[in-house]
């Protein structure tokens, strides 16, 4: 695991907002949740919809290809696509990064990447 530094001022990310960055090649999606900024990857384990492009709502992320749900803080599956409570639908959990401020902008903890 390795911090990368995103260029994000953390008091730039609204309450709500999505923002993809890519960091070390690969996507993630940044937001500020109850106060706090998490970190997602920015595509959807179901079918690799962009999930920056979904919409984040009653603590969701929804992807806007088959609204599969996951948590955004633990990547918890909340609704398989369209709706089918899991575990019906065998959606993977969406991966989630530590997130910490240097500085006061953020930073994500992301895993190597492979070799």
């Amino acid at each position: 695991m390795s911090w990368q530094a995103t260029g994000v001022v953390a008091t730039t990310l609204a309450e709500g907002a999505l923002r993809e960055l890519l960091l070390d090649g690969r996507s993630v999606v940044l937001t500020r949740l109850g106060g706090s900024i998490v970190a997602f990857d920015g595509y959807c384990p179901h079918q690799g919809g962009l999930l920056v492009e979904g919409r984040l709502a009653a603590g969701r992320i929804v992807c806007p290809v088959h609204e599969a749900a996951f948590d955004p803080v633990s990547g918890e599956v909340r609704a398989d696509p369209f709706g089918t409570e899991p575990p019906a639908g065998g959606v993977a959990p969406l991966p989630t990064f530590r997130v910490r401020l240097a500085g006061g902008s953020v930073e994500v903890e992301l895993p190597e990447p492979p070799r």
